[in-house]
């Protein structure tokens, strides 16, 4: 694990990234290249010119609004994002007397019709923080024995959080991406977007709550980059000695299938406030640690952007007998339910939500390698790799669990490959094995 020397010492240093970049003017493509970037948690940090700052001004009263009843006690709510002026994301509440517990936000998988609406029936799921003793989870500290600060056992759920990634949740009515209009880096793109709902809407609103109404900016809270948010981690049951690092505790980042590598970048880079990250059926190591190569990503992007051949493709995959047919072939262990395809529709409709599925399906995440993130990450977050008994790539997964040790868990429940939805009560008792 990273000592707090260490974690100061990381805040200062710059990492250079190499991102694909999709230009604006005159026509969008793809471009790759290198540039520096600090950690996001540090206080200093500079973008690249390419990128657009955040303004640090905003109050947080001015980045929680629009909230609209969505399901139940969940809500859309929206958040301002550099260029955008409304990006959503869907919220439920914690339940009373959770309202101090450490948050979850759950990335959301991107594809035909999809966006933060995959995670509803998590989100509807009651949870309830228990610590284990269990001797197979030994060598994971963060996942055992684990309790809040606040919810000691208690009925309900900590604060959750969805976001919708930029360019998606067109139905919410967030903002849609316009390539030829505004450029972006992927996946950096999307883990800026989440990091602003962190820093301006989640930080905030959990301050709020533990202080009793008393209300800070979010530049104020920024301020004090080294704070540890999110609660104190109480010892382990065997009392065991916790490192001088280990005495603050973190939120839980779940990220779906290929968007592992924005939960990856966002542990990477906000070391002080994300703690557990846990990856739901996510690329194999090999997938996630060689690039593909430059020229397909080319060949892919300029063919899911063709106004010809790409348009019809699109409007193939997207019909409602397409999408159960291949949510059939590959994403479910069983059949897929109604519900699924009547939330897909809702979204695809929308011509304006393709341009996120066009970057994702032509592989622009995977146009690096993510080896030195994971491995850094390590130090100071623990992973769970979740697979579904019905995945063909279980055992390729092992290689996870070989080159990141022991603070990386390898863990199966039933399903295939879209568990939150197929087996949300699996997710949600690995969610309170980590004590949320």
């Amino acid at each position: 694990m990273l000592c707090l020397f260490s974690m100061m010492l990381a805040l200062l240093l710059q990492s250079c990234y190499t991102e694909a970049f999709i230009l604006s003017n005159p026509t969008s493509h793809i471009h790759i290249y290198h540039h520096p970037l600090t950690l996001a948690s540090s206080l200093s940090e500079t973008e690249n010119n390419a990128q657009v700052t955040n303004d640090d001004n905003n109050d947080n009263d001015n980045m929680m609004n629009d909230v609209v009843s969505y399901y139940g006690d969940i809500s859309v709510e929206s958040y301002e994002h550099k260029t955008f002026k409304k990006l959503t994301y869907l919220y439920k509440k914690a339940s009373p007397g959770r309202e101090g517990d450490r948050p979850i936000i759950l990335i959301h998988p991107v594809g035909i019709g999809l966006s933060s609406w995959f995670w509803k029936k998590v989100m509807m799921m009651q949870m309830q923080s228990f610590t284990t003793n269990s001797e197979e989870d030994e060598c994971n500290n963060d996942y055992t024995n684990r309790t809040n600060n606040s919810s000691n056992n208690s009925n309900g759920n900590p604060p959750i959080y969805a976001p919708d990634l930029i360019g998606c949740g067109i139905d919410h009515g967030g903002d849609a991406w316009n390539p030829n209009e505004n450029g972006l880096f992927f996946p950096l793109g999307w883990v800026e977007g989440v990091e602003t709902l962190m820093n301006d809407v989640i930080i905030p609103r959990w301050y709020e709550e533990q202080n009793n109404g008393k209300k800070k900016s979010a530049s104020s809270l920024s301020s004090s980059p080294l704070s540890r948010f999110f609660g104190v981690r109480q010892n382990n049951q065997n009392n065991d000695a916790t490192s001088s690092d280990d005495d603050g505790a973190g939120c839980l980042v779940i990220a779906q299938g290929g968007l592992a590598s924005v939960g990856i970048m966002l542990a990477h880079r906000n070391p002080l406030h994300v703690r557990n990250l846990m990856l739901t059926s996510p690329p194999t190591y090999d997938e996630i640690t060689t690039p593909i190569p430059q020229s397909e990503l080319r060949t892919n992007y300029d063919f899911l952007r063709s106004p010809v051949l790409g348009k019809l493709a699109f409007s193939l995959l997207e019909n409602r007998s397409i999408i159960q047919f291949f949510s059939n072939l590959f994403l479910f262990d069983d059949d897929c339910d109604e519900e699924w395809l009547d939330e897909t529709e809702r979204e695809s409709r929308y011509a304006e939500a393709r341009t996120p599925v066009q970057v994702f399906n032509a592989g622009l995440l995977q146009h690096r390698s993510l080896e030195g993130e994971l491995k850094e990450l390590v130090r100071s977050t623990s992973v769970v790799v979740v697979s579904g008994e019905g995945d063909k790539r279980v055992l390729d997964r092992q290689l996870y669990r070989d080159e990141l040790g022991k603070k990386c868990t390898l863990t199966s429940i039933g399903g295939c490959n879209v568990l939150p939805w197929e087996n949300a009560d699996g997710v949600v008792e690995l969610i309170k094995k980590l004590g949320y």
